[in-house]
């Protein structure tokens, strides 16, 4: 399977995506500013990278297979399936150890101070300042994540595909071009030879010396054609030449 699409750019490619990729997963330690790793959270880092982990493999799982093999093959209602399928697998994978709001879980030290604190304040700002969102906002939220990451991977590989696609068609048109001006050349050379031919023969006849002079502008023509119009770049006054001879 073709992940990137030429070979030229594949080393860029994956250089952004790495450099990409560990912006998002380690943005919380860049944020931590002058601590050092030991100062760290390290199972509160481990709880935050659980999200970026499933997004890239949502975005991977487009990226390089579900685009490829149903989005650009145009089966469009495949590639849907499989990502309502992939998008509730992850929902649940995110969700399915979280405790719900409802059910108690074991209090920490913190919390304990946090009940403390709140049990001296009025009941309307205890109520406003620690009250729980529900558990569907949090569903909500990630699902609608997990389908932007989605949108992102398609949209990413699809303009690729439509670069790689412009770029062989540019190529196949200058190809193309190329093979019809050879067979256009291959067409005249032989019949222009002969008549030029015949007519130097004629002018030998009576006239030696323009003869000659036909031989070598025929001489410098066929150099022309052969030699220097296979460069780049020709020189106008080598053109002008070409025509006049």
């Amino acid at each position: 399977m073709k992940i990137f699409f030429a070979n030229k750019q594949r080393p860029l490619v994956i250089f952004i995506h790495i450099i990409v990729w560990m912006l998002i997963f380690f943005f919380p330690i860049l944020l931590s500013g002058d601590k050092s790793l030991s100062d760290i959270n390290w199972p509160e880092y481990i709880k935050h990278i659980k999200m970026p982990l499933m997004f890239l493999i949502v975005f991977y799982a487009n990226y390089c297979f579900l685009v490829p093999h149903f989005l650009l093959k145009k089966q469009n209602r495949k590639y849907m399936l499989y990502n309502i399928l992939l998008v509730a697998a992850i929902s649940f994978l995110i969700h399915s150890g979280e405790v719900p709001s409802n059910k108690k879980r074991p209090s920490s030290f913190k919390e304990n101070m946090e009940k403390i604190y709140t049990e001296q304040r009025p009941p309307s700002v205890r109520k406003r300042h620690f009250n729980r969102p529900p558990r569907w906002t949090f569903i909500m939220r990630d699902t609608i994540l997990l389908f932007c990451t989605i949108g992102l991977g398609a949209a990413i590989r699809m303009s690729g595909e439509w670069s790689k696609a412009e770029t062989a068609l540019q190529e196949a048109e200058k190809n193309r071009t190329e093979a019809e001006l050879n067979n256009l050349r291959n067409q005249l050379n032989p019949h222009f030879l002969l008549n030029t031919l015949n007519n130097i023969y004629a002018l030998i006849a009576f006239d030696t010396d323009k003869a000659q002079q036909a031989v070598q502008d025929l001489s410098k023509l066929l150099r022309h054609v052969l030699y220097e119009n296979q460069q780049t770049y020709v020189p106008l006054s080598r053109e002008i030449d070409f025509i006049n001879n």
